[in-house]
């Protein structure tokens, strides 16, 4: 089983390239963001160091997690980013191993593990090969605000606490850029699959 990360900065359009490649046989996809999700529910020991180090105005009444302001908290100040990425990176990585060995038992051909935070996590020294998908910063911005209903300033605030296009050409095996319309990344996203397919 050959084993694939995909990054790239919010809004560049990787949830997309994913599920492009979650419609072909024998490939199956990760999305991090959700096992991100998952690790911070009530109950969760991720969640209790989380409370450690924030303190409980991270929480919502019901003792659930209050993403907006934890989001405040940590894009505000570096020091508090790399605390929370820390943490939660350690649970999330804990949760793919376990994927992973799971969908290699179920004889997938190819595993993508769509993570934005690949490098940041260590979990692209699970993967045999790297992809990244970047785009413009302005449809980036425009895109996040509309995905994820956030006013500008808290859109710039996430994109600019993200790594810039050089970070990822310098680490990754494969960049594609989205410049373009949906029809012309899912072109190339179809002519990427069918290389790597090709090669397996």
């Amino acid at each position: 089983m050959l084993v694939l990360g995909l990054t790239g900065q919010s809004g560049a359009g990787k949830g997309e390239f994913s599920r492009i490649f979650a419609t072909y046989d024998g490939i199956v996809c990760l999305d991090t963001d959700k096992t991100a999700r998952e690790v911070v529910e009530k109950g969760e020991p991720c969640l209790d160091e989380l409370i450690g180090f924030f303190g409980n105005e991270i929480l919502e009444d019901d003792g659930s997690l209050n993403r907006k302001k934890l989001a405040e908290l940590a894009f505000s100040d570096k020091e508090k980013l790399q605390k929370l990425n820390g943490i939660t990176h350690f649970h999330i990585m804990k949760k793919i191993e376990k994927w992973l060995c799971d969908v290699k038992k179920d004889g997938a051909k190819l595993a993508v593990i769509d993570a934005p935070l690949l490098f940041e996590s260590g979990a692209n020294a699970l993967c045999d090969i790297t992809l990244a998908i970047t785009a413009p910063y302005a449809s980036r911005l425009k895109r996040i605000i509309k995905r994820d209903g956030i006013d500008k300033k808290s859109a710039k605030l996430r994109l600019d606490s993200q790594p810039k296009d050089e970070f990822f050409k310098e680490r990754c095996d494969y960049i594609i850029a989205n410049n373009g319309s949906l029809t012309t990344l899912h072109a190339k996203a179809k002519r990427f699959i069918s290389d790597i397919l090709s090669k397996l």
